[in-house]
Formats: C-alpha cells, structure tokens, sequence
C-alpha cells in the first residue's frame, strides 16, 4: 500500500474543506484535500441554492463589506467580477448574496489550482484512522485505483457529518430521529406562467390544504416557492424528512414529485410547469455535533457573546426547520455579532484534530446559525491557519488570527 505524508490533511470539500485547504496551503503547509464526490463545494454547488448566507453584519444599514474577512471576501470579490450586476440583497431582516453555482465552482477551482503545496483527491473517501496517544497517526482514504496510507500532522474534519472525527472515537451529540430538522430538496420548475409575488403565498396554502387533507405528508407544507433568472422559472425547496444516502434521495425525489403533481393539479401557473432540475443530494441541516473544548450555546449567540478567542464572526440568526411548525427565527441584536471561539474547533481529547463546517461544537439550537455557507467558509479559513500554525509552531492560534 502506497505510503504519503501531509502537514494538513482535510476530509470533505464543501465550502469550509475548500477554505481550510487553500488557508493551510498558503501558510505553506503541505496540504491533501480528500472529497468522495467527484466536484467540489458540498450542498454549495450540489443543492441548487441560490443565495450565500452568512456573509454580512444584519442591521439597518445595507452592508458593503463582509463580516468577516479573508477567504469570505475574497469569494465575494471573484463571484463579483464573474457577474459585476450580482448585488447584496435584503430578505427579511437578513442581507445574503446571490450567486450561481457554476460561478463557485470556478471560484473554488481558481483558488485552489493557485496553490502548489494543495493536493487534491476527488472521488475519494476515508475509510480507516489510526490513533496512537490522543493523536492521529495515520489515514487510510480509498478510490477507484485502490488504498492508501497518509501520515497527517493535522486533520481536519470538514465532512459536514463529523464522518473522520467518529471513525477517530471522538465523543458526539445528535439529535433523535423525531427531533431532526427537516432536510431540503430543490427542485428548478421551467414554464411557470405569469409568475408574481402572489404564488410564493399561494403555494405554502395550497400545501398547507393538501397536508390537512392528509393527500400530501404534514411536513411537505413547509415547503417554499422563490423565483428564478427567467420570467417563467421558480424554484421550490421540498422540506422533507429523509436520512443520507441514495435511499433517502430517492425518498425526496418522490416526495417532491408529488408536490409538483399536486401545484401542476390546482394552480393555473403550474399546469404547464415541467422540472427542469433539481439538487444533486438532499440537504441535511442537521447532523453529529463533535465536542469540543468548549460548546457554544443559543444564550451565547442571542447575547451576542464576544470570546477572547473568538476566530469567527456571524450575526446570522438561528434558525430552526421545526418538523411540525416549520421555520422558527431567534435574531442576534441588531447590527451587532457574536464570536465563535477556537475551542468549538479543537476537537476534545485529540491532539491534531480540528472540525470546521457543520459538525463543529455547537447546541442544536446554536448549529441554527452556525451552519450557513458564509460562516463555514470562514470556520474552514480559521481551521486551516491554526492547523498550519500547529506544524510550523506547535500552538494553534496564534495572537494575530484574534479576530
């Protein structure tokens, strides 16, 4: 078995594996970005969304600038100059950025071919961790072409599900099955007529009727309408309620036909609508929570909490896709933030082990907020630097990385 070594090794390439390996790259640590899909950019660029979360400071005040800097603002200024009409955009009390998928992955691709000491394994997945005294010592990832054997100074777990940190024996939270959140599954509809603003309320009523008519599962009444590019081009997240893996995409897929089946019945906007597309996997907003050396809380973010290691900022708010009353907002005051801390990153009771992304240590109600695109791109930015500063220092964060 072929044998390799790695200063930074990250397991998983959404958007906070992407960051984490480009931020450790350029701090020149040698650098191995494992994914087991064949693209990159996670739920980013498989999930049809449309909007970055995360990204801004929520207040009165139409931002100009992100909340946080680095990786995140330079993902702002390239998806920029890919489309220079692109504009921040108020929905609610939250501003979020617009952005096309095929413009991330360009992105993605730009930043990451831009670093000589970043290897990059698609298709690839982690199958086995060797630990020795609190530490990783070894890595086993596998593809098509076989196994191999990687010796990491660092890892970062960046899987979204805290996949590598579980095969390692760290200690998790999750939630039970009848308490997860609902997933979302996206479907792009071609062929809308006379689309306006009235079809996003009509569609969650019409839901609503056919779910209390038991013609359609409770939880589909949660699903939302937004509009698309075109005249004639909307795009529906189904809320659904399916666990990971083909069987539960194939579970998805069936509930949102039925939904379009029902829309295409009743409403004259929908009878000549067709799916023109739809995500490439369901997504989870909800997963295993790793401990940490500390765990941040819902007072900590409705508090606005500042840490004196604070490494992230995010004023999203928390928001929770409750099985049986749908979304439900807690805010961050206004035009303030609070701080997510290094510990929520270091994995407890393991040496050279950080998680960034989704499955950092958080509550359920703390992960609400936590988990949106923006926030974990600059979670991914944190990890790699304290991981690069770990291999050339011994110490993971170093005084200027305080936010």
């Amino acid at each position: 078995m072929i044998k390799t070594h790695a200063d930074v090794l990250v397991a998983g390439g959404g958007v906070s594996g992407v960051a984490a390996a480009v931020a450790a790259a350029r701090q020149g640590a040698r650098t191995c970005l494992v994914e087991g899909a064949g693209f990159l950019g996670g739920i980013g660029y498989s999930g049809l969304l449309r909007h970055i979360c995360g990204l801004y400071l929520n207040g009165d005040t139409m931002p100009v600038e992100t909340i946080n800097k680095g990786i995140a603002e330079e993902v702002v200024s390239l998806l920029n100059k890919l489309y220079p009409d692109n504009k921040v955009k108020k929905i609610g009390r939250v501003y979020v950025l617009p952005y096309s998928r095929e413009d991330l992955r360009s992105v993605f691709d730009s930043l990451l071919n831009a670093e000589s000491k970043l290897q990059v394994l698609s298709n690839t997945t982690v199958v086995l961790v060797k630990i020795t005294d609190e530490e990783i010592t070894g890595i086993t990832v596998e593809n098509s072409e076989g196994k191999y054997d990687i010796v990491p100074g660092v890892v970062i777990d960046c899987t979204g599900n805290g996949e590598v940190s579980t095969l390692a024996g760290a200690d998790f939270d999750i939630s039970l099955p009848e308490e997860l959140q609902l997933a979302g599954y996206v479907l792009r509809i071609k062929g809308i007529k006379d689309y306006d603003e009235t079809l996003q309320i009509k569609v969650p009523f019409y839901l609503a009727e056919a779910s209390e008519k038991k013609v359609l599962s409770f939880y589909l009444r949660f699903s939302t309408l937004s509009p698309g590019d075109a005249p004639d081009e909307g795009y529906l997240k189904i809320s659904v309620v399916v666990a990971d893996g083909p069987e539960g995409r194939q579970r998805a897929i069936t509930d949102a036909l039925s939904v379009h089946r029902y829309l295409a019945d009743r409403l004259e906007q929908f009878k000549d609508s067709y799916i023109a597309g739809t995500s490439q996997a369901v997504m989870q907003r909800e997963g295993r929570r790793i401990r940490g050396e500390y765990t941040l809380t819902e007072d900590d973010i409705l508090s606005a909490r500042k840490f004196s290691d604070g490494i992230v900022k995010n004023s999203w708010p928390i928001e929770i896709w409750d099985r049986n009353k749908g979304t439900i907002y807690k805010y961050v005051p206004k035009d303030d933030y609070y701080e997510i801390p290094i510990g929520c990153l270091k994995v407890k009771g393991f040496k050279n082990l950080l998680c960034a992304g989704r499955c950092i240590s958080v509550s359920r109600e703390a992960l609400g907020s936590t988990r949106v695109m923006g926030t974990c791109i600059s979670l991914g930015e944190q990890a790699g630097m304290a991981a690069a500063n770990k291999i050339k220092h011994g110490n993971y964060l170093l005084s200027e990385n305080k936010i």
